[in-house]
């Protein structure tokens, strides 16, 4: 079990060094101790490329690679290590004790229901809540990276997500570029464009969350994949020497790694009818870190339960507990962050995933998985490279 090493090992400590080199004198966390921040104030262009999914286990079975050249290091992600929790500490430089997005599935208690915080929907489906006239800003209070630093910013996201509610409020000082999804030449040329047309200072974070989706269709562990990190390091290679003689550097990270499930290591809530009988609403958070709340007066039945059927396949913690010991961060943890996490955490061991379903809910029948604490889910590669 890999705890995130949120004092100076972390995705937000990475965060903090880069916004610190560009003027933010607000930062939550200590800088990583093997990047400069000085180094990164020096130049032009800052580029910051979020590659989803690809973890630093991942990274180091490909071998001789592009990235593995350029590898200079490796962070803990966020807990739960997982898309929508480490992508907002990303783009606020918080921990999840602060912004309080627990997971790809959130309980929000102003509304009364579970969301897909992501698409920022209902989990059972339907339209987004802004239909609703619930508004991000209703929901998400903090401010983001790029109105916190002094350089001029860009977000490059696919044009399939970069008019969402969830990437446009925390877009917010910077401005939004589309690239088509998918496509890793359009990807690479937007950032070109951007880099070498684009006057003065800037920084620029960039999004791809193809092999992220690769993964869990076909497995990490896929010819797939494999191949889809070849054409990444390749496309990445070029756009780096399209950009040589610019003042520029490019740090490359990850959200978290994956592992793979398999049908036998499938806990489905169904099978357990009494655990289901102690909850007063479905799971939320991750099929690798599932928030359970509990009826009044049935924490003990809920307890004794799981201990006796579930314990060799699941690690059983207070929600109170995982707050208490800095699973969720450092820092003094919004009133939200209670609400979100439920009573128990059931967090799934080895490659182990535990599910239910809700009336509506399209089923998802996904072989890679994140949202625990395993070493590959856990560790991400830190990359630079000076053009």
């Amino acid at each position: 079990m890999i705890q995130p090493n949120y004092e100076n090992g972390s995705i937000i400590n990475l965060v903090s060094s880069i916004t610190q080199a560009m003027g933010n004198n607000s930062i939550h966390h200590k800088p990583l101790p093997f990047i400069e921040s000085d180094f990164i104030s020096s130049k032009k262009n800052v580029v910051f490329i979020v590659l989803d999914g690809l973890g630093y286990t991942f990274l180091k079975e490909q071998g001789n690679s592009f990235f593995s050249k350029h590898l200079v290091g490796n962070c803990t992600s966020v807990f739960p290590s997982t898309t929508a929790t480490a992508i907002t500490s990303f783009l606020t430089g918080m921990s999840p004790a602060q912004h309080a997005v627990t997971g790809w599935f959130v309980y929000l208690k102003e509304l009364g229901t579970i969301s897909a915080i992501l698409p920022f929907k209902p989990r059972y489906g339907g339209e987004v809540f802004s239909k609703s006239d619930v508004y991000a800003k209703d929901i998400f209070k903090q401010s983001t990276i790029f109105e916190n630093i002094t350089r001029k910013s860009y977000t490059l996201s696919n044009d399939y997500i970069i008019n969402s509610d969830y990437t446009k409020f925390y877009s917010k000082g910077s401005t939004s570029v589309a690239y088509k999804k998918e496509n890793i030449e359009n990807f690479v040329m937007n950032l070109m464009g951007i880099v070498q047309d684009t006057p003065g200072e800037k920084f620029i974070y960039a999004y791809w969350p193809t092999f992220d989706a690769i993964a869990h269709k076909n497995g990490i562990h896929s010819l797939n994949c494999k191949n889809h990190s070849q054409e990444l390091a390749k496309a990445l290679e070029n756009f780096v020497y399209s950009i040589s003689n610019t003042n520029s550097i490019v740090i490359i990270t990850a959200d978290h790694g994956l592992i793979d499930g398999e049908k036998d290591t499938l806990i489905d809530i169904e099978h357990h009818p009494k655990l289901k009988d102690t909850l007063v609403m479905p799971l939320s958070g991750d099929p690798r870190a599932a928030y359970c709340y509990v009826r009044q007066g049935m924490a003990g039945v809920f307890e004794e339960y799981a201990k006796e059927h579930l314990s060799d396949v699941c690690s059983i913690y207070k929600s109170s507990e995982l707050v208490e010991n800095h699973f969720y961060g450092l820092d003094e943890p919004d009133p939200k962050l209670r609400d979100r996490i439920g009573d128990y955490v059931l967090i799934p061991k080895e490659n182990y995933v535990i599910k239910d379903k809700v009336l509506g809910e399209s089923p998802h029948q996904h072989t890679g998985h994140h949202g625990g604490l395993s070493e590959d889910e856990m560790y991400v590669p830190v990359i630079i490279i000076e053009p």
